[in-house]
């Protein structure tokens, strides 16, 4: 009988990288899709760490996880009523200082790009045993409090087995191209959106540039993020870690990624960044700077935007993460259903999970997109 087990590391090799090799290919992904978690793994530091999970089936490479751990975690981080009410903030703030948490995660719009799971398997038929001995794993490190994952609603059976909790998310918005030969043909379906980026009261270009950007425009950028930031219905865990790390991440400073920036009158409005990988185009962080980007319809312009140039390199998908917002849930084709899924040994913790997560931003964009769909199905009645 072989003797299946998991590790984790903070190193994955070439010859590693290669045995998912026919993982990508099936999910016409390029071998780049490891390169930002590279650098997430070596700026890694005592508070939030980025690790591998290696599964292994007696001494054979089968299977992979990316995830994070954080410790201590800052109970605010998720929930942004603490995060704005100062009292609440300052509360929340003492007891994770003392309760020392430590908290294992993993997403896909941090790790991967929103371009696929984080998740990879030597072959399919290796995909259960590898989600199961993954889980397992994680269920009995001590350290881990609470495990906390965002993945798609048809891997449930996975989580369910092993013990875990499902609770709601929105759903992951993605645009299928195949579907379109021309910009064109979308435009006619979303007429209204044709209408609103015809109007020019100011003067507003969009253009798409391959990296890097210049220090007058990562300044720019930077603004856009941090007003995002501010006024963003969710925070990632490790927000502050992301917004310290990424500018000076080598991928951003080379010509690996791609950046669709709306000016108005000269002056960054908005941006999204994106990382292509195989046929995939997956969006990795973006911002607007509310003082330029008002009527500007700037967010409208990167999604036509990104569609046209995915449309014109012949990709197959463009990724934007989790609804957060009407106009993405309107304007972009496909809706994955996702889940948070959520363990912890602690009763506790299970209880005050439980209790506190109608009040998770997650669920905040749960109830958004619900609340979307009712009212674009209303609409069309």
């Amino acid at each position: 009988m072989s003797n299946t087990y998991c590790i984790q590391d903070d190193v994955l090799n070439d010859e590693e990288k290669a045995v998912f090799g026919r993982h990508l290919e099936r999910f016409e992904l390029s071998p780049n899709i490891w390169d930002l978690f590279d650098e997430w793994i070596s700026r890694s530091d005592s508070h939030v760490r980025f690790i591998y999970l290696k599964v292994f089936q007696d001494d054979r490479l089968i299977g992979l996880g990316l995830f994070l751990k954080i410790k201590p975690f800052d109970l605010r981080a998720s929930y942004s009523r603490l995060r704005d009410n100062f009292l609440l903030s300052l509360l929340a703030s003492i007891i994770s200082n003392i309760s020392r948490n430590c908290v294992y995660i993993s997403l896909r719009n941090l790790i991967t790009a929103n371009i696929t799971r984080p998740f990879f398997y030597q072959s399919p038929k290796l995909e259960s045993i590898v989600m199961e001995t993954m889980l397992d794993y994680l269920k009995k490190q001590k350290e881990a409090d609470m495990i906390t994952i965002v993945d798609t609603s048809k891997n449930d059976l996975y989580y369910q087995n092993s013990g875990f909790q499902k609770y709601p998310a929105s759903s992951e918005a993605w645009f299928n191209v195949t579907q379109y030969q021309d910009i064109s043909e979308y435009l006619k379906s979303h007429r209204s959106l044709k209408r609103n980026l015809s109007k020019r009261k100011k003067q507003i270009a969009t253009t798409i540039q391959q990296g890097p950007v210049s220090e007058i425009d990562q300044n720019q950028i930077k603004d856009c993020l941090e007003c995002s930031t501010k006024n963003s219905r969710v925070s990632n865990p490790c927000q502050s870690f992301f917004e310290n790390n990424i500018f000076e991440t080598n991928i951003f400073r080379s010509n690996k990624f791609i950046h669709i920036i709306v000016r108005v009158e000269n002056i960054i409005a908005g941006f999204h960044t994106f990382q292509i990988s195989g046929s995939h185009l997956g969006g990795v962080l973006g911002g607007f700077n509310r003082k330029y980007s008002n009527k500007s319809f700037a967010y409208e312009r990167i999604i036509v935007a990104s569609l046209e140039y995915a449309i014109q390199k012949n990709l197959k998908q463009v990724h934007y993460s989790m609804v957060d917002n009407y106009t993405k849930l309107r304007l972009l084709d496909y809706l994955e259903p996702c889940g948070l899924y959520f363990y912890s040994n602690n009763p506790v913790n299970r209880v005050i999970f439980k209790k506190t997560y109608p009040f998770n931003d997650v669920y905040g964009l749960y109830m958004l997109e619900q609340q979307g769909l009712l009212k674009y199905s209303s609409k069309k009645k």
